[in-house]
């Protein structure tokens, strides 16, 4: 080989050779222990595993009814009641009324299909609608966590006062909420309710009664000194037993929210309704037919 020819391949193979000699000084540097404080953290301080038992499997949620579709191809919106005043009545004839019948109608009509109204009753309601008997409970239900946890609720149709209703004969002197936080006293509430809490909160020394449903006719039987009672009209509630009954306070304790209630699993329909309920809301409609069933004879509570 001539010098020219050597130097000519000296010249390609230059790079290639100076390429290798970077990738041994590499490979070495790897294979020599680097100092601690090299090392990365997770190499000095190991990870600490998650405490036993705080993962689960994921709990995979089961195919959704579109119910607002299912609902127009039926031609029938199903609605869940109960009869109590002055959410729902019924009279001799079988005919409903009240603010969540009128609401209910209403919405019906403006969505062009027709409504049934259901009777249920409190100790199974929230079954009936996970069992798909109707598409929503309508009866004006007190909102609670408990409740919330396995049904969805609507937005607040009304906002129910919470009185204190007492027995005339056990209580007839007592004005003052210190009054009733006795460990002698029975106060009488719907169980599983924020009224129950209410009531361990506002009277820690009293005896707290549950009961399903009819806590002014527990007062009114003199098995309890007094009753939480969520409703809209205060004055409907001694007109069951005038001569048993009375308000201590003039004004409520508390407020509680009542709406409407929806199976979980379907945002679409809870969402319409929500929307709905803004819109009659925000032209007024929803505090007129509020306010002419108070002022109606027999207004009572929500359950």
């Amino acid at each position: 080989m001539t010098f020219h020819r050597a130097h000519r391949a000296a010249r390609y193979l230059a790079p290639w050779l100076a390429a290798l000699a970077v990738a041994v000084s590499g490979l070495a540097q790897a294979q020599t222990k680097p100092a601690v404080g090299d090392l990365p953290v997770s190499a000095i301080v190991p990870a600490t595993p998650a405490p036993p038992g705080t993962e689960v499997a994921p709990v995979m949620q089961a195919p959704g009814i579109d119910t607002l579709a299912t609902i127009r191809k039926r031609g029938r919106l199903r609605v869940g009641v109960i009869t109590v005043e002055p959410m729902v009545m019924r009279d001799a004839s079988g005919e409903f009324s009240g603010l969540s019948v009128d609401v209910m109608r209403r919405m019906a009509q403006e969505m062009d299909v027709g409504v049934d109204f259901i009777v249920t009753n409190p100790l199974v309601m929230i079954q009936d609608l996970r069992d798909g008997r109707f598409d929503l409970l309508a009866t004006g239900l007190w909102m609670s966590t408990e409740r919330a946890m396995v049904i969805n609720f609507t937005e607040p149709t009304v906002n129910e006062g919470v009185y204190l209703v007492a027995n005339r004969a056990l209580a007839g002197k007592w004005r003052q909420l210190s009054d009733y936080d006795k460990p002698t006293v029975k106060i009488a509430v719907y169980s599983n309710t924020a009224q129950e809490k209410l009531a361990r909160r506002l009277f820690p020394r009293a005896r707290i009664v549950r009961v399903d449903g009819n806590e002014s006719m527990v007062v009114a039987s003199g098995d309890a000194h007094a009753a939480l009672v969520p409703t809209l009209a205060p004055e409907a509630l001694l007109q069951r037993a005038p001569a048993k009954l009375f308000l201590p306070r003039d004004q409520p304790v508390s407020y509680t929210p009542a709406a409407f209630g929806v199976r979980k699993g379907d945002p679409d329909f809870l969402n319409f309704l929500n929307t709905w309920l803004a819109l009659r809301r925000g032209e007024g409609w929803l505090e007129e037919r509020a306010r002419h069933w108070v002022s109606s004879k027999g207004a009572g509570k929500a359950p």
